[in-house]
């Protein structure tokens, strides 16, 4: 009798805009290998992008599959789930309600990923299949994720992902939000191509008309365009030739979709699907001057799935996330003039602070990272005004889009980063009193480390290369070295030593001694 025990088994469920996934694998041998997928189309985000609403039928339809797709589960012995939704439900007015049948219903916990969790994800996973697949480092690479509901723009430079946009359009989203434009007006691919410019001239704006040496494309639709293409799929991934995706894209441009259809034995629904997606390809392609570009056949249940069976992975996808994170705060702190010099040391200080008074604040790891994003970030707002400055980079870094940082932790983050020793949190500020209690206390532990370490710096000419930190008893000492005037730094800390008190229960104290000769 085998004793041995088998191998885990997990599923992933998507609940996409256009279709309801499920995939089941196991590890065998050191490799995640596919058990089942079933895929039943289901069309949410028709209902989502026109009426903005997913109805009861469609719910209950949804219900009906998922409890088909349990029953499939349970022959399998599946030990873990994981359910996610992306655009549609994401977009859905009423995807409280949604989220919460589901619950009752099929006893399933939704996780709505917001657009960045999801591209991000799908940006590591496009990433890891192109660094397997090449002899050599990929270098400099656009990428891109094209999906039915949205699309994300990332800039990698080789090492770090150092600009990421999403932009809340996709294939199919674009024609539907187009397609009264349609009824009207017999040259619709015209009122699409101006769209798609009028959004892919701010991006460009954006990344300052960057040619890049590679271009890195997957979605919803790299099937459907490689096969219409007659591309042939090589080590899992498609490489098309530029040339012969704008020559596709002009041939259909004048065609109904029944013609496309007809023409290149498509569905009419794949079809509409198919001229969408290659408007989107053409305005890509011109953000480098590379040949042709490689779609990677990858998913987001491949993060995902990755995740659950090799745990060890978590932490190599959290080291891409925040290095990444820190070089797009540090490419959008430059484009806003703020001083590097400074806010490395800050950043540097509040990592140690941090690091030295975890007995005292109790937060997990990545919240370090919070505070090194707030250091980089916190003088963007006299880029806009000087006078008030400090709500000027709160309404700023609120609405930045930092690699897999989501809506909550970005606000988080622009709390931090917009105080300073004249003011701290208090019911009255932008918006505090609609974070909850416990969300209020996150905030004001960040702000108390933070204001500390931003003083040390107050005049913005590093007096001190480095600080030490430690505790004792109820008191927190930070001992700095430096030859220099330092009585602004010294009343900056003593204006902000108060509140890290409030907070903390501690009182910090500074000690400037002169450097040992």
């Amino acid at each position: 009798m085998n004793k041995k025990k088998a191998a885990k088994i997990g599923a992933v469920i998507d609940i996409g805009s256009h279709m309801l996934k499920m995939r089941v694998a196991q590890m065998r041998k050191g490799e995640i290998v596919d058990v089942d997928r079933l895929e039943y189309p289901l069309h949410l985000g028709h209902e989502v992008f026109h009426e903005g609403k997913i109805s009861f039928k469609s719910l209950r339809e949804l219900s009906g599959i998922l409890h088909g797709y349990s029953e499939v589960m349970a022959g399998y012995g599946v030990d873990q789930v994981k359910v996610v939704a992306t655009t549609a439900l994401r977009e859905a007015q009423n995807r409280a309600y949604v989220v919460d049948q589901l619950k009752i219903q099929n006893d399933m916990t939704v996780n709505v990923l917001e657009d960045d969790q999801e591209k991000t994800l799908i940006y590591s996973e496009m990433l890891a299949s192109m660094q397997a697949a090449q002899a050599a480092p990929l270098g400099d690479a656009l990428l891109s994720y094209i999906g039915t509901g949205s699309i994300g723009i990332a800039l990698y430079d080789g090492k770090n992902v150092v600009y990421s946009q999403s932009i809340p359009i996709g294939s199919l989203k674009l024609r539907d939000m187009l397609f009264s434009s349609e009824n009207e007006s017999e040259n619709f691919h015209v009122v699409m191509e101006e769209y798609l410019d009028a959004i892919m001239e701010r991006v460009a704006r954006s990344l300052h008309h960057v040619q890049v040496s590679n271009m890195v494309f997957t979605g919803s639709d790299v099937g459907l365009i490689a096969r219409v293409c007659g591309v042939q799929e090589e080590g899992g991934r498609y490489i098309i030739s530029n040339q012969k995706i704008l020559s596709l894209y002009q041939k259909v441009t004048p065609l109904s979709p029944e013609k496309i259809s007809l023409q290149y034995g498509v569905t009419e629904e794949e079809a509409d699907i198919l001229y969408s997606a290659l408007s989107i390809y053409s305005r890509l392609l011109r953000f480098s001057k590379a040949e042709y570009v490689v779609l990677p056949i990858v998913d987001l249940w491949d993060g995902i799935m990755r995740q659950m069976l090799v745990p060890k992975s978590i932490e190599t996808y959290e080291k891409h996330l925040s290095s990444s994170a820190i070089a797009c705060a540090e490419s959008i702190a430059e484009k806003y003039g703020c001083p590097k010099g400074h806010s490395d040391l800050v950043r540097r200080f509040a990592g140690k602070i941090f690091d030295k008074t975890k007995a005292i604040h109790g937060l997990p790891a990545r919240y370090r990272l919070f505070l090194e994003l707030a250091a980089i970030l916190h003088d963007c707002g006299h880029y806009v005004n000087t006078k008030l400055h400090s709500r000027s980079t709160f309404d700023l870094v609120k609405n930045f889009d930092l690699y897999g940082l989501t809506t909550r932790e970005m606000r988080v983050i622009a709390y931090v980063a917009s105080y300073n020793e004249f003011n701290t949190p208090n019911l009255k500020d932008w918006g505090f009193t609609m974070l909850d209690d416990q969300q209020q206390v996150l905030v004001s532990k960040l702000v108390a480390i933070f204001r500390l370490a931003n003083s040390l710096d107050k005049s913005q000419k590093q007096k001190f290369t480095d600080i030490k930190v430690r505790m004792e008893q109820n008191r927190l000492l930070v001992t700095v070295e430096s030859n220099e005037e330092t009585h602004l730094e010294k009343w900056a800390f003593s204006a902000c030593a108060p509140f890290f008190q409030e907070v903390f229960g501690i009182d910090p104290e500074l000690t400037v001694r002169l450097p040992m000769i």
